[in-house]
């Protein structure tokens, strides 16, 4: 048993580093890393707040950038029998961008200048109910409903994402638990997205282990957690994030659609309080960054990398 179970968990381990770490931001992004599903064997409910701070940093194309991001997420779990898991994610996320001062004049096309203070604020709810349903007491199959707002405060056009993730998750061991799933979405402007969603959760020694981190939407991050005592841990983490939105409905690109992506490279320290509180805080970098700016239709009028920028990252968590 032994002999058979080292080299699947090396490959999976392998797979799961090659996938985070591995692949190229434009590659990373078409997949999604979720984090494993716990049984809940009660009905409870959580609430986190986090904030978010990305240094300014030069934009090739012309400009700099910097954003502050402040984000409040509740859920809610529970058995509706003794095989289905009812759970509810719901979240409000206000990103501010500050490109400087405008200066039109410098653009021969002011609809795809980044120094023309592209986009200010943008607002994003998310609502992600699901279920899953236990097969057997190692197998689990987990489905979710992911529905997405994203967009300035001002805009007039539509703004909303939505789809399905399915997901068979397996308990191989007492210290492993794995993953794989598929996607489908729609995006703004874009065809519909379909993509695997791969998760996992392994414990490699009394005190370290390694598992994905995320929701049902394309990105989230790999975690190296060390857990030194129950009070405190230390996490090295790398991931994708995607931040693709519709603009406000004034300006020179009125209704456009604008993208951000970056991949986040942050250590992080995790206090837990008690059972009920646990405090984050992660400092890192922000790396291969990218913008992008498309019309109403979705029609590309600009794209441009960002340099690497400082990251810093506040998250508070409260359990019910």
């Amino acid at each position: 048993m032994a002999s058979t179970e080292k080299p699947r968990i090396g490959f999976l381990l392998a797979l799961a580093g090659f996938t985070a770490l591995g692949l190229p931001g434009a590659a990373l992004g078409q997949l999604a890393l979720p984090s494993i599903e716990r049984t809940a064997p009660n009905w409870n409910s959580d609430f986190d707040f986090s904030a978010r701070y990305q240094k300014g940093t030069a934009i090739d194309a012309g400009g700099s950038f910097k954003s502050a991001q402040y984000e409040a997420t509740t859920r809610l779990e529970g058995p509706l029998s003794q095989t289905i898991q009812f759970n509810l994610e719901a979240s409000y996320t206000y990103t501010d961008y500050d490109f400087g001062s405008a200066s039109a004049s410098a653009c021969s096309q002011p609809a795809a200048c980044f120094t023309n203070d592209p986009w200010q604020s943008v607002n994003r709810l998310d609502v992600a109910p699901g279920a899953s349903l236990a097969l057997s007491p190692s197998m689990r199959l987990r489905i979710s409903f992911p529905i997405r707002w994203n967009a300035e405060g001002n805009s007039d056009a539509n703004g909303v994402t939505a789809g399905m993730v399915a997901q068979f998750q397996w308990e191989l061991s007492h210290d492993l638990v794995v993953g794989l799933g598929i996607g489908v979405r729609n995006e703004l402007e874009e065809d519909v997205a379909v993509y695997p969603a791969i998760s996992l959760d392994w414990k490699l020694g009394p005190s370290l282990g390694l598992h994905t981190r995320g929701g049902p939407y394309r990105g989230g991050a790999l975690e190296l957690v060390w857990r030194p005592s129950d009070f405190f841990q230390g996490v090295l983490s790398a991931g994708y994030e995607r931040q693709r939105f519709r603009l406000g409905g004034s300006g020179p690109n009125a209704n456009g659609v604008a993208e951000s992506t970056s991949i986040p490279l942050l250590v992080g320290l995790e206090f837990v309080f008690s059972s009920r509180l646990k405090v984050v805080a992660e400092g890192g970098m922000a790396v291969s960054g990218e913008l992008k700016i498309e019309d109403q239709r979705g029609l590309p009028l600009a794209s441009s990398h960002f340099d690497s920028a400082a990251l810093l990252r506040g998250r508070l968590a409260i359990a019910f």
